[in-house]
């Protein structure tokens, strides 16, 4: 569990080093943990297929989401700011998940297989937001919520 939680603290810290720079590391590199790619210049996609971190739900603007057949569990209510989620699709079929509304349209960069993570980071306004399975029909299932960012 204690190697659990240094792995997920250390994946997040990464991330978020790798999206809050521009500049290559040093020698040049980008770090070999990050798959960080600008979705937009409000939101970062990290997929990281068989990861999880549940126990990294302690670190501040975490919000771990877990989509299974036609349901998304999550907060409904978040603070504003820089938010980072953390998608597990624990169905049998593929998930992806994305954010909506002031002004802010961004997804994973990937559909997730059954098991898989990913991360998307996101700078949330105060407002109030749609969140949702993009995939082919399944938002109209019940794969949908609005999510309250308060200041």
């Amino acid at each position: 569990m204690t190697k659990m939680l240094t792995y997920a603290t250390l994946l997040l810290s990464l991330t978020l080093t790798a999206s809050c720079s521009n500049a290559p590391e040093s020698g040049g590199q980008q770090p070999a943990a990050s798959n960080t790619t600008p979705a937009s210049p409000q939101a970062t996609v990290n997929s990281t297929p068989t990861m999880t971190a549940p126990t990294a739900a302690a670190a501040k603007g975490m919000v771990i989401v877990k989509l299974t057949e036609y349901k998304i569990e999550m907060p409904t209510s978040v603070p504003a700011g820089a938010t980072t989620f953390s998608v597990t699709n624990a169905g049998k079929q593929a998930h992806s998940f994305e954010v909506e509304g002031n002004g802010i349209e961004t997804e994973l960069e990937t559909k997730l297989k059954a098991g898989e993570s990913g991360m998307l980071q996101v700078d949330l306004k105060p407002g109030t937001y749609k969140v949702y399975c993009p995939v082919d029909g399944h938002k109209t299932l019940g794969m949908s919520l609005n999510l309250t960012v308060k200041s």
